[in-house]
């Protein structure tokens, strides 16, 4: 049996509403679950994401996949990153400071627009890094 972590779609026409659920990857979308995880809300204003993180890490552990939109879902709330840790082997102790320090760095020095096109999966281009090398740089000092 292959366990999938998806969504199955609630609410009603129109105005959707999603859980996140744990299930055989063989059973319908909207049909019989093994366990709910959390929900997603994309109608309000910024969407409304709920994640058991305890439960991802669980079933993540013994083999669940994420499908593509429950891995976008991961992503946005930094559990993936904490995933990764913990596939790694960094204690639990030390995650939350590990967390920060990816954090730090990944948006350290970069200007509004460079940050933007790095979340978007484009390259910044030598100038703009350039740039805001030197932003950075003239900040601290």
């Amino acid at each position: 049996m292959s366990v999938k972590l998806r969504l199955k779609r609630m609410g009603t026409k129109k105005r959707p509403f999603y859980r996140i659920v744990a299930t055989d990857s063989r059973n319908r979308r909207d049909g019989r679950f093994i366990e709910e995880l959390g929900y997603y809300d994309p109608l309000t204003n910024p969407p409304n994401i709920k994640i058991e993180e305890e439960l991802i890490m669980k079933w993540m552990a013994n083999g669940a996949i994420p499908s593509t939109n429950v891995e976008g879902l991961l992503r946005r709330t930094g559990t993936l990153k904490k995933w990764v840790l913990v596939k790694q082997g960094v204690p639990a102790d030390q995650i939350e400071a590990k967390l920060a320090a990816m954090q730090e760095t990944e948006t350290k020095g970069l200007t509004a627009d460079a940050r933007r096109a790095r979340y978007a999966g484009k390259k910044v281009s030598k100038k703009a890094a350039a740039k805001a090398k030197s932003g950075a740089a003239a900040e601290s000092a």
